[in-house]
């Protein structure tokens, strides 16, 4: 059995230290039960940005917008809890604004600081001291709780059975607002303008108003001029929020781009629908007999044999076609649009209008329609008349049925055919006489 070595115990004593760590260690204290970490905060503390200062900008723009301070804090408050968008603030606010690029400078570095100072320290509680007293938020008092009132209240409910309590905390606080009528009346007031504001001895809505209190050009009949654009326009600006109106070239320019657009309709419209149209277009059918006519008298007037008309300038073949020519109707409009768009396009109402509408003549065949079934059921009664007269001529009467047979067959033969007329049935037994006369 080997021998086991002896030991020194101060062999097993390390006379080397354990290396010292770089930082101090993290520390944390414990306070009636909170535990705070020392270093961490202090780096933390010493990492956070200060706050911008807002007094300065805000006691400049306050003084550079004057009256209109309320309303600006109002729409900015709305801005920056975000119950209103971009377009909305400028819309509220760029009529007081947008007039001094030193306002709008001013109104962009607040802006900027307010959203900057959102992830920085916050600030000391209350309001800051440089807040003029009118810009001061209101604080509302709470409800003074347990009061007489409250306590009997209280004990009348409790004394209502546990059916009743249930049904009770089942009610919802506060009344019952439909999302479909909340989403509609936030539409409708969206489309509102409320910066109006800025002429406040004028009356909006009545002005507003006159649009509606003119003629529309199709009650008249008569193409609108530029004081009747004019009138309609105005009252347009001032529902589209634009105070100032319409500019004076305005209606002029509408009302030659409107007349071009109904001549370049009409053009359309009598190209397709129209044939040997003046000036030998290319785009309108020509007949044979009507383009070697024009082309005679072209080159006659060329040589000044023939004189074209005063005014026009057509030539006599031409003044010939126009006079013969029938004017447009509601089935022209519905031929040119059913071969493709003539300009209409924009327009789907009156496209409705046209190719929904009844067609041209419909009530007058209806009308004739009528008459002649009315005189074949007269015919067919006098007929009936007449054979039955024959039969009592000759002294039947009646006898072993003969006449009661022949009003049946008068009543089959009289049937008649739902849905069709008089003229329908004829043709259909002549098709049927036809069929029949095949082998004969």
């Amino acid at each position: 059995m080997p021998s086991v070595p002896d030991i020194d115990p101060a062999a097993l004593t390390r006379t080397d230290s354990f290396p010292q760590p770089l930082g101090p260690p993290t520390l944390t204290s414990k306070l009636n039960g909170i535990t705070a970490i020392s270093t961490q905060k202090a780096a933390k503390a010493a990492n956070v940005a200060q706050r911008v200062d807002c007094e300065p900008l805000y006691t400049s723009l306050k003084a550079a917008i004057g009256e209109h301070w309320p309303r600006y804090k109002e729409a900015v408050s709305l801005f920056v809890l975000g119950q209103l968008n971009q377009n909305e603030l400028s819309r509220r606010t760029d009529h007081f604004l947008a007039t001094d690029p030193t306002i709008q400078h001013l109104h962009n570095q607040l802006i900027a600081a307010i959203f900057a100072n959102l992830p920085r320290e916050p600030p000391e509680v209350g309001v800051a001291a440089w807040v003029s007293a009118n810009d001061k938020p209101t604080i509302l008092s709470k409800p003074v709780s347990g009061d007489a009132a409250e306590q009997r209240l209280k004990s009348e409910v409790m004394q209502l059975p546990a059916r009743d309590r249930r049904r009770l905390k089942e009610i919802p606080d506060g009344d019952y607002v439909d999302p479909n009528i909340a989403a509609m009346t936030e539409y409708q007031l969206a489309k509102q303008f409320r910066g109006l504001d800025a002429v406040p001895d004028l009356d909006w809505d009545l002005e507003i108003r006159k649009r509606y209190s003119q003629p529309l050009a199709s009650e008249t009949g008569e193409f609108p001029d530029t004081d009747t654009i004019h009138g309609r326009m105005v009252p347009i600006c001032y529902e589209e929020s634009l105070i100032s109106g319409a500019a004076p070239q305005c209606p002029g320019f509408m009302a030659t781009a409107t007349e071009h657009f109904v001549k370049e309709v009409l053009s359309t419209v009598y190209t397709r629908t129209r044939s040997n149209m003046p000036g030998g277009s290319v785009n309108s059918v020509l007949t044979h007999r009507f383009k070697k006519q024009y082309l005679l008298e072209e080159a006659a007037a060329e040589r000044g044999e023939l004189v074209r008309a005063p005014g026009s300038g057509l030539l006599p073949v031409e003044l010939k076609e126009a006079a013969t020519r029938q004017p447009l109707g509601m089935h022209d409009l519905r031929l040119a649009l059913e071969v493709g768009d003539c300009g209409l396009g924009q327009f789907p109402v009156v496209i409705g209008r046209i190719m929904n509408g009844p067609q041209e003549g419909w009530f007058e065949e209806f009308l004739a329609r009528t008459r002649e079934d009315e005189a074949w059921d007269s015919e067919q009664d006098r007929i009936k008349r007449e054979r039955l007269a024959k039969i009592n001529g000759n002294g039947v009467n009646g006898v072993h049925g003969a006449h009661e047979d022949e009003l049946e067959e008068d009543e089959d033969e009289d049937w008649g055919w739902e849905g069709g007329s008089a003229h329908d049935r004829a043709h259909l037994n002549a098709l049927l006489d036809e069929c029949l006369a095949i082998g004969q």
